[in-house]
């Protein structure tokens, strides 16, 4: 059974989660402990940010992920197989993610986990595609994590995608009424940049109105001052802004549209999750809305018990909620996993490739999710939960999907 140390919440550390001797590989490219001969654990190398900028979004889905591998030992393993985890900090440096990922890979790993981000995660994938050993981004949303070819075909990403993530607010915006809509674009990550240009191919297609758009550079010292003042100087408002950001640099955004003046109704992706938008615009913050994975602990009216569970269950092994619903992506991300190396003929890195690729479907606290195909590398059917924030309050406003996501030229294999 695996021992587990207990991680520190927040932006502190995510610690190993058991002490594991290194395992031999026969050769740098042989895929896992099959290769020594040893089925007898699935050995899972986490390479995520324990600091830095992209801590937030990696500390709690890996917390969670680590108490999904708890509950799945506790009640037996995989078929009584146990798993086992080494975790590295890659302390959000993209060049210490691809040192983390070698370093995993001498120890003996059958699988990777890497950051939730394509940019910070990209030097690890690559890492593990040369060793044709699988690797799994925790929450990445790019499309580029998932389509096969940029990084390669032993690369996945847990989440359902900004392509997804743009395309939805774009649908239930149009849903609601709203034909003209204004993208202020953050320009930092390829993430909010895949967002912005989903969102835009998609409200277009519905026969939405993009009636103009800024870009802003985002990062820790965002000041759209320039950027707000020509948006508020439109002859005609837009119905909405589409604000593709991420937080904080996201909410700083917002926080500033409304002190210069802007009104109208903004909409954004689930980056923008969390209580940090609330800290950071404060208890004025209205006619915000976000298309996230959950309503829980600091949003009301989703009314699940199945969430209730997970959030008492979370809050019992760190002592603390989790602060945003990408916790749940590292938590179903393991349940995914488990289900595919249960199926899989040995740990072998083609073998669970293939196990992957299995189109599975896995029961989450949100719902059945569908995983991976052999040409759509990340979930290929979940819902997203639009969250309404008003008068300094989060609410369930309901949940949306799409029935296509618009080819926009990047070669993405997920869009139809």
């Amino acid at each position: 059974m695996l021992g587990f140390a207990r991680p520190f919440s927040g932006r502190q550390a995510l610690v190993a989660a058991a002490a594991v001797a290194p395992l031999v590989l026969a050769t740098a490219c042989s895929g896992g402990s099959d290769a020594a001969g040893d089925d007898d654990q699935l050995v899972v190398g986490f390479a995520l940010s324990q600091s830095g900028n992209m801590a937030p979004f990696d500390v709690e889905p890996g917390n969670a992920a680590l108490l999904r591998i708890k509950e799945i030992n506790d009640d037996g393993g995989i078929d009584g197989t146990s798993i086992k985890v080494i975790s590295k900090d890659v302390r959000s440096n993209p060049d210490t993610v691809g040192t983390a990922a070698t370093e995993l890979i001498a120890e003996g790993i059958d699988l990777l986990v890497t950051p939730c981000d394509f940019d910070l995660s990209a030097p690890g994938a690559s890492v593990a595609q040369a060793s044709e050993i699988p690797s799994v981004s925790i929450c990445a949303g790019d499309p580029k994590m998932a389509d096969t070819t940029t990084l390669g075909d032993y690369v996945f990403s847990a989440n359902a995608g900004s392509d997804v993530e743009g395309s939805s607010g774009a649908a239930w915006a149009y849903e609601k009424g709203w034909r003209t809509a204004y993208v202020l674009q953050d320009e930092s990550i390829e993430y909010t940049k895949s967002a912005g240009r989903y969102f835009t191919a998609k409200f277009e297609d519905l026969g939405g109105e993009i009636v103009g758009d800024d870009a802003f550079p985002g990062g820790d010292n965002v000041n759209i001052s320039s950027q707000a003042s020509r948006l508020k100087g439109l002859a005609t408002q837009p119905d909405f802004v589409y604000v593709a950001s991420w937080n904080p640099g996201g909410a700083t955004a917002i926080r500033q549209l409304r002190e210069a003046g802007v009104t109208v109704p903004i909409v954004g992706p689930a980056a923008l999750d969390g209580q940090v938008l609330l800290d950071v615009v404060g208890e004025k913050a209205s006619d915000i809305y976000y298309t996230g994975f959950a309503c829980y602990v600091y949003c009301t009216g989703a009314d699940s018990a199945e969430l209730d569970a997970f959030v008492e269950d979370y809050q019992a092994e760190y002592d603390a909620a989790p602060a945003s619903s990408y916790a749940l992506l590292g938590y179903n991300m393991v349940s995914a996993l488990a289900d595919a190396a249960g199926k899989a003929k040995s740990f072998s890195g083609g073998d669970l490739k293939a196990a992957l690729e299995g189109d599975g479907s896995v029961t989450t606290p949100i719902g059945d999710v569908a995983y991976f195909s052999k040409t759509c590398h990340k979930i290929i059917d979940m819902p997203m939960t639009v969250v309404q924030v008003a008068d300094g309050a989060m609410t369930f406003a309901g949940q949306q999907r799409v029935d296509s996501i618009p080819d926009v030229g990047d070669g993405n294999s997920c869009a139809s």
